[in-house]
């Protein structure tokens, strides 16, 4: 018994899995400062544009909106992308031990469609700023106030105060109501 055990531990190459775990970690540290570094330079990017459209005069509270929105966008796709990239050097890292996850990567490629979708529709909805946070909006047939836009949705409360989430891929209809202009009745 006592001499299996051993002839499993000899099997593995310990010095090859230590080396390969520091690397890991040392992915993961340089992963995490690059967030925080990014995260700086995004708050600074927003101190810097809400100053330029005060000079320039716009109003506060819509230029704020919008900026805090685009910048809050960079910073998911900042992360987003700096953890993949750590995530797929870690994989690389680790490719051989899970060298027949094939069917796995071709599940969760057809699983990532909607999320794709989602993504890219959400940013389109940004970038023509259809619509901004603190608008009034019809989403779908569902009308309320825009609480939060993601890449991957947007949020409405409606006036009973229930929370609607939308996937920025579903959206079929988005009427503004205060887009521009806005009337009380």
């Amino acid at each position: 018994m006592l001499e299996s055990i051993k002839n499993i531990i000899a099997k593995y190459n310990w010095e090859a899995m230590l080396q390969t775990a520091i690397q890991i970690v040392i992915i993961l540290i340089v992963a995490w400062v690059l967030t925080k570094l990014a995260q700086k330079f995004l708050k600074r990017l927003e101190k810097n544009l809400i100053h330029k459209s005060k000079k320039d005069g716009e109003p506060p509270s819509e230029s704020e909106k919008r900026i805090s929105t685009v910048v809050r966008l960079l910073r998911q796709g900042f992360f987003l992308a700096i953890w993949i990239i750590a995530f797929m050097v870690v994989l690389k890292e680790v490719g051989p031990i899970i060298a027949g996850a094939g069917i796995i990567g071709l599940a969760v490629g057809f699983g990532a469609q909607n999320l794709v979708r989602d993504i890219i529709s959400g940013f389109f909805i940004i970038l023509e700023n259809q619509i901004r946070v603190g608008d009034v909006a019809v989403i779908n047939g569902t009308g309320g106030a825009v609480e939060r836009i993601n890449f991957r949705t947007i949020v409405l409360r409606d006036l009973s105060g229930t929370v609607h989430i939308f996937p920025n891929g579903t959206i079929t209809t988005l009427s503004n109501m205060t887009n521009e202009w806005s009337a009380y009745v």
